[in-house]
């Protein structure tokens, strides 16, 4: 394996990341032909990455951590966008309480555990594990609570609709 980081199929990869919110931008915006051409770019870039990190002898262990990594995040934006755009249509709201509680609660996990790896003293590990409980258990109830806002959203919205045929 090459020593290099960021070798082509590196790069490619690391392309198909940035096409990510592109994607999600085009699919709220309902801009679905866009929307097909960035995912079409991103799969086309994920035959093409492998292909060229084994062609060029240049696998590295950035490339293979990051590949199914970019796969999994375009999945997911991918199925979210699309639930939230064509399964309820786009009707903004703004963030509940126990989102901005999971995001602030995320964001510390993630500063507790960089912290502890940097073995910055006032960090124990068990901190670390409380955050990660907290985080997961306010994303699970945060999750379900927008999900709860969408069917109700989503049933309002195919009442109306079925008003408008009456």
């Amino acid at each position: 394996m090459a020593s290099r980081i960021l070798t082509p199929a590196n790069q490619i990869t690391i392309l198909r990341l940035a096409f990510i919110p592109f994607f999600a931008i085009l699919v709220v915006a309902q801009k679905y032909r866009g929307a097909l051409a960035v995912l079409t770019a991103a799969a086309l870039s994920d035959m093409v990455d492998g292909t060229v990190a084994r062609l060029l002898k240049q696998e590295t262990p950035l490339g293979v951590a990051l590949d199914p990594i970019a796969d999994k995040l375009l999945m997911t934006t991918a199925y979210l966008t699309l639930v939230i755009s064509l399964v309820a249509g786009y009707r903004p709201f703004r963030p509940t309480i126990l989102g901005k509680a999971s995001t602030a609660a995320q964001v510390a996990t993630v500063f507790a555990a960089v912290s502890f790896q940097a073995h910055v003293p006032f960090v124990p590990e068990g901190l670390v594990q409380i955050c990660v409980y907290l985080a997961a258990a306010l994303t699970v109830v945060s999750g379900i609570h927008y999900v709860i806002v969408v069917r109700k959203r989503y049933g309002q919205h195919a009442s109306e609709q079925a008003g408008e045929i009456k």
